[in-house]
C-alpha cells in the first residue's frame, strides 16, 4: 500500500564524466543534493563517461561509483552508448561493482513500480557492445517489449519507466521501433511517467496519458533531478524548461 508521502527518486542522466576535478566535483555536488533533499532510490540513466580506450574507461566507472556510493539508499545504474564505446554491458557493471546487474530491470518500493528498459541494440538485435554501433540506429529487441508487457501486466499502478533512448517521437535520439514501445505502455494503462536522456535537452510530451520527461545533460549543468512520485501524482523538482512546452 502507497504511504501517504511520495517516494523521492534522485535522477542523473548524462554525465559524460571525463576524469576531470571539475567534472568530479560537479557530480559529487549532486549527490550531496540529492542525500539532502532525500531521495530514496537513484537511477543513473546512462552516458557514464566519455572515455578514450577500455582501460580509462573502467577507471572512470570505478570514480563515478565511488561518488554515487555516498548517496544514502539504493542506486541502478543503465548504460548509454557513449558507456559501451570500449565496453561490454557485462564490463560495465563490473567496473561499476555491480557484477551480475543488467540494464533491464523492475522492482517495486514503497508502493511505486520501476522499470528499466535497454535500448543500446541494434535495429537487427544485437547488442552495443565496444563500439560495434551506429549510436543513430538504436532499438528495443522483440524479446524485451514480451518482457515489458509481462512485467507491465503483473504490476501495479503507478509506475516509472526509464530509457536512455528517447521511446516518445522519431527522432535520431530515439529508438527505431519507439512507436511499438509506446503500444504496450499505452496497452498497461498503468506508468504514470517516462524518464529519458541522450538528446541533452528538455522536453516534455503527454501521449495516452502517460508524461514523457527528457531530461537536459548533467555535463550540461543541468545538475541532478528530484522526482516526487504518488499515488495519482508526479512532481519533477528541478529548473526544468520544455522547450516545446507539452504536446498531447
Amino acid at each position: 500500500m502507497q504511504t501517504e508521502q511520495p517516494l523521492k527518486v534522485g535522477l542523473l542522466n548524462d554525465l559524460h564524466y571525463d576524469g576531470g576535478v571539475e567534472a568530479l566535483n560537479r557530480l559529487y555536488e549532486s549527490v550531496a543534493t540529492l542525500n539532502r533533499g532525500e531521495a530514496e532510490l537513484l537511477v543513473v540513466m546512462g552516458d557514464l563517461i566519455d572515455s578514450d580506450n577500455e582501460m580509462n574507461a573502467k577507471r572512470m566507472l570505478r570514480e563515478v561509483s565511488a561518488l554515487c556510493d555516498s548517496f544514502c539508499g539504493p542506486v541502478r545504474y543503465m548504460p548509454g552508448n557513449h558507456d559501451l564505446n570500449h565496453l561490454s554491458k557485462a564490463q560495465f557493471y563490473s567496473a561499476l561493482g555491480c557484477a551480475g546487474d543488467a540494464p533491464t530491470f523492475g522492482f517495486r518500493q514503497r508502493g511505486v513500480g520501476f522499470i528499466g528498459i535497454d535500448g543500446n541494440f541494434s535495429p537487427g538485435g544485437s547488442e552495443y557492445d565496444c563500439g560495434n554501433f551506429d549510436w543513430k540506429a538504436s532499438s528495443v529487441p522483440e524479446e524485451q517489449l514480451a518482457w515489458l508487457g509481462e512485467k507491465l501486466d503483473a504490476a501495479e499502478a503507478p509506475v516509472v519507466l526509464f530509457s536512455h533512448q528517447r521511446i516518445d517521437i522519431p527522432s535520431e535520439f530515439s529508438v527505431q521501433n519507439y512507436a511499438a514501445v509506446r503500444e504496450v505502455i499505452r496497452v498497461s494503462g498503468k506508468v504514470v511517467a517516462v524518464f529519458q536522456g541522450h538528446q541533452h535537452a528538455d522536453d516534455l510530451r503527454k501521449i495516452d496519458g502517460t508524461m514523457y520527461y527528457t531530461l537536459g545533460a548533467h555535463v550540461d549543468d543541468a545538475g541532478p533531478a528530484m522526482v516526487d512520485v504518488g499515488f495519482r501524482t508526479i512532481h519533477l523538482a528541478r529548473n526544468f524548461s520544455p522547450s516545446e512546452g507539452v504536446s498531447v
